[in-house]
């Protein structure tokens, strides 16, 4: 095995471990309160929200060769989940949505191929249905005004864009590593997504046991 390849193994064992090391911070919970703040650290809040907003950022500008159409098209999807997100719907089916896009963005990053844009960009704008729906979790803590949930989604919306931004910025910093940092983050995207859904799975099924 040459170093090259030896570097590749520990970088991906690496990654993996501290992916793994971070299940329990995946959407542990969100602030009480609603105000800019909360929104702007709700994408901090659960490191599967970070990471698939980090990635599609990451994607849009190393697949699409286009920095904001990915991210404009998930922040978009997240506007709509959280407005719909006043329709009282079980929030675990969402959790196992965003479990998925995870996998999803993994995959793309791993594969690497050029698929339809429509087709990918719809299915980004799914995620960012079920991470904006998640945010709303929140919401049912009580009455809140209409100003505080705008000032809510305007520190949610520009959290996620940064967020988008460093992604793709980082295809930027790698430049012609990117395609091998590629493989590797999504390899172990998707395995992190696997073990969400797995976790999400025993804590719906020993909920439905007691």
């Amino acid at each position: 095995m040459n170093i090259h390849m030896k570097k590749i193994l520990l970088a991906l064992g690496g990654l993996i471990g501290v992916l793994s090391s971070n299940l329990v911070y995946a959407h542990q919970g969100h602030e009480t309160s609603v105000s800019f703040l909360a929104g702007l650290m709700h994408p901090f809040s659960g490191f599967d929200h970070f990471l698939v907003i980090v990635l599609v950022g990451f994607w849009s500008a190393f697949m699409l060769k286009k920095i904001w159409l990915g991210p404009c098209v998930f922040i978009l999807g997240m506007c709509l989940g959280v407005f719909s997100g006043l329709s009282n719907l079980p929030l675990n089916i969402f959790e196992f949505g965003i479990a998925a896009s995870v996998i999803a963005m993994g995959l793309l990053l791993l594969v690497q191929q050029q698929y339809s844009s429509k087709a990918i960009l719809s299915l980004i704008g799914s995620f960012g249905i079920f991470h904006g729906f998640a945010h709303t979790e929140l919401f049912s803590n009580g009455s809140f005004g209409t100003s505080l949930l705008l000032q809510d989604l305007a520190g949610l919306i520009l959290a996620t864009g940064i967020l988008h931004l460093s992604g793709a910025l980082l295809v930027k910093f790698l430049n012609e590593k990117t395609a091998i940092v590629a493989k590797i983050t999504g390899f172990a995207s998707v395995i992190y997504g696997w073990l969400l859904i797995s976790q999400l799975s025993f804590a719906v099924l020993g909920g439905a046991s007691t």
